[in-house]
């Protein structure tokens, strides 16, 4: 009885929304503060790591047909939505999106809407112990389609990768990767305004360009999507 008893703490323990809180394999590497990601799906303001299928799965508990247009797998309909165009994204393929180390100066962008700074937002399913408080405190969060980007429940790239600003301190002040362009000098001011509310702002002189590769890789991710919907 005692080692049931444990068993079942440890599963419960490790476990969100019939998820967990590590990642399940999708990718070998993660550089994320994997302290903060587990601290987010606890507070359910991050979907948990699930197993992802290849095909439509259901259980008696859950069931897995919403297809992460990144790596392709199933997941329960309750995964991260982006906050700028409401897509799909499970939580590792999320952790894997970060600013460039070559052009830290240019946040990561939404990959399906270019959209600069990718958030995301987790609702949680109304059977989640998550559910009835946040449909109480912010039940518009269910029915829009774009969240602000001042929006305390979006969850960026870079909060869980909370020494982004170590990686602005020590780029060149005279290009950033390939982009070459002047960089604007990162005063406190303009780090407390990052941090409150302006995301969407660049601070280069000019606005920011994207590698040609990257480019084509988040056409190629809208195309998909267009052919699917159509």
């Amino acid at each position: 009885m005692g080692g049931l008893y444990s068993k079942l703490k440890d599963y419960y323990s490790t476990t969100v929304d019939y998820g967990y809180l590590k990642p399940q394999g999708i990718y070998r590497h993660n550089d994320s503060d994997m302290k903060i990601v587990k601290q987010l799906i606890r507070k359910g303001s991050l979907a948990p790591f699930y197993r992802g299928t290849t095909d439509i799965y259901s259980t008696k508990k859950i069931s897995f047909e919403t297809e992460c247009p990144i790596c392709f797998l199933f997941y329960p309909s309750n995964i991260n939505k982006t906050r700028c165009c409401h897509k799909s994204i499970c939580t590792e393929c999320f952790l894997q999106f970060k600013r460039s180390s070559s052009s830290p100066l240019i946040p990561a962008v939404c990959p399906f809407c270019v959209q600069p700074n990718l958030g995301v937002v987790y609702l949680p399913p109304p059977w989640s112990k998550h559910y009835d408080k946040l449909k109480r405190s912010r039940p518009d969060l269910y029915t829009t389609k774009k969240i602000e980007p001042d929006d305390p429940n979006v969850i960026y790239v870079d909060t869980i990768r909370p020494k982004w600003e170590e990686m602005l301190d020590d780029a060149s002040s005279s290009a950033v990767g390939s982009t070459r362009r002047r960089r604007v000098p990162l005063t406190n001011e303009i780090r407390r305004r990052r941090r409150r509310t302006d995301y969407d702002e660049t601070i280069y002189d000019t606005s920011a360009e994207l590698d040609l590769e990257d480019v084509l890789v988040m056409e190629a991710i809208r195309l998909s999507l267009t052919h699917t919907t159509n």
